[in-house]
């Protein structure tokens, strides 16, 4: 049996030790029945609810498994132009990112992945980890920046995250490689210059910079925010003539950029096939016992109990409040 707890131990342990101290003397304090079955049963939904949070599961079949010295960290522009619609004919540039991110998880098995995306400022959506799914995950739900925020944004917003995030790598786990993935289309709407990922150079091992759009430019459909942006008919981003805005690929910017990182730039214009970027002989690829058929995970047979005990206890509520409301009309009418 193995836990994969949903906060970090020493929480759970301080939240669930305050809310068993208060079920534990409201059980003491009640001394009439129906009192002490209520209270009896909210001690119950603590106790399963607890479980719940703690995340039990078992090991998968067993199995070797890939483990590799490599940290890798990717870069996402999800300006507005991300979703500019020029990827493969007319799907959004972003498809064709979280594809390649799916795709460059899977080609680095056993490694740690760090995900950071930029529009009007820098985000780590996902910090350094081994959990190759969270990743993917996060990735899969990367969108664009709201229309109506947008007011122009610079390539190099991530510069100071992505340096001080491979800092941070490099202090742990000297090492380890450290392989950058930049994605973007190399589009600069900020009225400010572009700067330098320089900083970064010398703690990256290897990497690609890889480019999104074409020359003849996509159409970007309005972002509100909402998830079906992309199903409704609130058009398209105008420009200053009031006619749909085109945006077009830099690949100058983006060669730039990859020079600056010491890595190779690479135009994406189709799913499938991304190029894997060549640590040479630093790192460590070797095979563990350590299982690698994943977790059978068990919180659902908790969490299908707390759920009955909760309709149990909504159940107790209403009857009482029934109770409530009779003595409530009888005392009425006594009057």
């Amino acid at each position: 049996m193995r836990f994969f707890p949903v906060l970090p131990l020493p929480v759970l342990i301080a939240v669930f030790t305050v809310l068993a101290a208060f079920v534990i003397w409201q059980l003491i304090l009640r001394e009439n029945r129906p009192r002490l079955l209520s209270w009896s049963l909210r001690a119950a939904i603590v106790v399963v609810l607890l479980l719940v949070a703690l995340r039990p599961g078992v090991p998968g079949a067993a199995g070797e498994k890939a483990t590799t010295d490599v940290d890798v960290f990717f870069v996402v522009d999800t300006t507005t132009s991300i979703i500019a619609e020029d990827f493969d004919g007319s799907d959004p540039r972003l498809d064709g990112v979280k594809s390649d991110i799916v795709d460059l998880v899977a080609a680095y098995p056993g490694a740690k992945f760090a995900l950071m995306s930029f529009d009007s400022s820098a985000v780590l959506r996902v910090p350094l980890t081994s959990d190759a799914t969270a990743v993917s995950n996060a990735a899969d739900v990367l969108a664009p920046e709201i229309t109506l925020y947008s007011n122009g944004s610079s390539i190099t917003q991530a510069k100071d995250l992505l340096a001080s995030t491979l800092q941070r790598a490099q202090d742990a786990e000297p090492d380890r490689s450290r392989v950058v993935y930049y994605f973007g289309d190399g589009e600069q709407t900020s009225s400010a210059p572009v700067e330098s990922f320089d900083e970064s150079a010398p703690l990256v091992s290897a990497g690609f910079v890889f480019g999104y759009g074409t020359e003849a430019g996509g159409q970007m459909r309005v972002q509100t925010g909402y998830y079906d942006d992309d199903k409704t008919d609130d058009g398209y981003v105008k420009d200053d003539t009031g006619s749909p805005a085109r945006s077009v690929i830099d690949e100058k910017n983006l060669r730039t950029i990859a020079d600056q990182l010491g890595v190779e730039y690479v135009h994406r214009t189709s799913p499938g096939d991304a190029p894997v970027a060549d640590v040479g002989s630093s790192p460590n690829l070797a095979t563990s016992n350590e299982s690698s058929g994943g977790t059978t995970e068990l919180y659902w047979i908790p969490a299908a109990a707390l759920v009955l005990l909760l309709a149990l206890e909504a159940i107790l509520v209403v009857r009482r409040l029934r109770e409530l409301r009779a003595a409530s009309i009888r005392h009425g009418s006594g009057e």
